[in-house]
């Protein structure tokens, strides 16, 4: 007999076969048991979880000889031929090939014969979202009201495709991914029974690969069998699937943490020489940081090794929340640059050594609390925070440092009863070299403003720029308090955004055009009898 791939050899025949899909196994069984079987059922979910086997488990446990309950004896004509994929009375349908209405019609009237050697006449279509729409609105009647014993089960990764109206007729069961934890002793019990001696450290990679499939994991055993057969180790797993050795990323955060971006680069030089993708790299170092944030977080994901989670425990006392999810982001961004960026090597080298200077990021409260303090200085500059919430608290206290910082410097002028421009102006000069200390953009503003007037110690400034404007409106209460304080009166200011009127140029100037802008040059013309010559 002919090799059987795992996947197939192994494919679940009874219902307590089923990893990870609990929820609809007891389902059916009380269903089966209390004979409440529905007409039609649909089933969704991603590829190799399930759906299939499930469908031809339901249909032997409907028409099995010898059994007749959710137990299929898997011995009988019936389930032989239902396992086999050739029984009459359980038709298998591949929806991507058969799309049309004709296909359908078909169908349609085989469903008038009675059934040969079973109880049910059960109709599966594999992938249904693949008929056409015209397909699916023939289906419809039939669907609705079956002929006796006539049970229907789709199955489709995509529901969104599937129309309300078929949907509508369904009991719709969505099958899980199933978790890595489950696929890793699904491989155990296939190793032993296989006479396979594999690492556990190997099945964890094969099952974090299989994304959630049973299916692929048992296609990727078969491969990684190919390979060897003595001792499957995890080296030879990530070798033979391109992935990367936890030991690079754990050396990649020792790196980090002493602030040491030669030694990042050279592991990632050496990554790079062994036909990695810079993509799939990044891909990997944040699945890699994903369960490091969660060990961080006393959260043990039933996806992690017993040897990851020790490496992982033991560099968790060197980051905080704040950094680790701070790396993340970085590389979110620099995997998005990537694909438009011209030098992805160089783009990926800055990332890489940007990170090894992770400790100067401050997280949001130490900022505010320098700020508060007043202690910030220019070698403490924080790095940019994009939260919209975060910058309105940090712009709150840096406007009450600064206003701390000009009260301090303000020496109040001999007391008036009344402010006058000639007054506003003798001061002027002093007043921007005080301000210019801590606001010297804007001062660059005040210094070039035209002082309209004064009254009613309310002072009208006006201003060309249209970002001088922005920016002063934007600071107008500190100005005033420093005004009001410096005159010991209560001053208003008033900022007009007043643009400089543009000259008007003619591309190409007629001769009245010329007269209205200079009429001795006009005369000239017309006096010499000159022509008048477009550039």
């Amino acid at each position: 007999m002919s090799y059987v791939v795992l996947a197939r050899k192994y494919r679940p025949q009874t219902f307590n076969d089923v990893y990870a899909q609990d929820h609809i196994v007891r389902i059916f069984k009380n269903a089966i048991e209390n004979d409440r079987i529905g007409q039609a059922y649909l089933f969704t979910g991603s590829r190799g979880v399930g759906k299939t086997s499930v469908a031809r488990i339901l249909a032997k446990s409907l028409n099995c000889e010898v059994a007749k309950s959710i137990n299929p004896c898997n011995k009988c004509s019936n389930c032989i031929d239902i396992t086999q994929s050739i029984s009459p009375d359980v038709v298998e349908i591949d929806g991507a090939s058969n799309t049309g209405v004709d296909d359908i019609r078909e169908l349609q009237k085989e469903l008038f014969y009675s059934t040969s050697q079973s109880r049910y006449k059960i109709i599966i279509i594999d992938e249904v979202h693949m008929l056409s729409k015209n397909a699916f609105n023939a289906l419809l009647k039939t669907l609705e009201e079956p002929p006796d014993k006539v049970l229907f089960i789709f199955a489709t990764t995509e529901p969104h495709k599937v129309l309300p109206t078929i949907v509508s007729r369904c009991q719709r069961f969505d099958f899980k991914r199933i978790p890595v934890d489950a696929i890793v002793n699904r491989l155990k019990e296939i190793s032993t029974l296989e006479k396979i001696n594999v690492e556990e450290e190997a099945l964890y990679v094969i099952a974090r690969k299989a994304d959630g499939g049973m299916r692929d994991a048992l296609s990727l055993m078969d491969q990684v069998i190919s390979y060897g057969m003595d001792l499957i180790t995890v080296e030879q797993v990530q070798k033979i699937f391109g992935l990367i050795d936890t030991d690079v990323f754990n050396t990649f955060m020792q790196s980090i943490a002493d602030h040491n971006p030669a030694v990042i680069l050279q592991n990632y030089f050496q990554i790079l020489d062994k036909g990695v993708d810079i993509h799939e790299f990044i891909n990997n170092y944040l699945e890699y940081l994903r369960q490091f944030l969660f060990v961080k977080m006393n959260l043990i994901p039933a996806d992690i090794s017993k040897n990851m989670l020790k490496s992982i425990q033991t560099l968790c006392p060197k980051f905080n929340e704040d950094e680790i999810i701070y790396i993340m982001n970085y590389l979110i961004e620099t995997k998005n640059n990537l694909r438009t960026s011209s030098s992805p090597e160089i783009l990926a080298e800055l990332t890489f050594v940007k990170l090894a200077r992770i400790s100067e990021m401050k997280s949001v409260k130490k900022i505010l609390d320098t700020i508060s303090s007043g202690t910030l200085t220019f070698t403490e500059i924080p790095k940019p925070i994009h939260n919209p919430e975060q910058l309105q608290a940090i712009q709150k206290h840096s406007n009450a440092l600064q206003k701390k910082i000009i009260n301090e410097q303000i020496q109040p002028e001999p007391e008036i009863s009344d402010l006058t421009i000639d007054i506003l102006k003798d001061n002027w000069p002093k007043i921007t070299n005080k301000l210019k200390e801590i606001y010297p953009v804007s001062v660059t503003f005040l210094e070039t403003a035209e002082i309209e007037k004064v009254h009613n110690n309310h002072i009208y400034i006006n201003l060309k720029s249209e970002t001088g404007f922005k920016k002063l409106q934007a600071e107008k209460d500190v100005f005033e308090d420093f005004l009001s304080k410096h005159f010991r009166l209560r001053i208003m200011i008033t900022f007009t955004f007043i643009p400089e009127e543009k000259q008007q140029y003619y591309k190409n100037p007629g001769l009245q055009d010329i007269k209205k802008e200079s009429p001795n040059l006009a005369e000239f013309i017309e006096m010499t009898d000159s022509l008048i010559r477009q550039e």
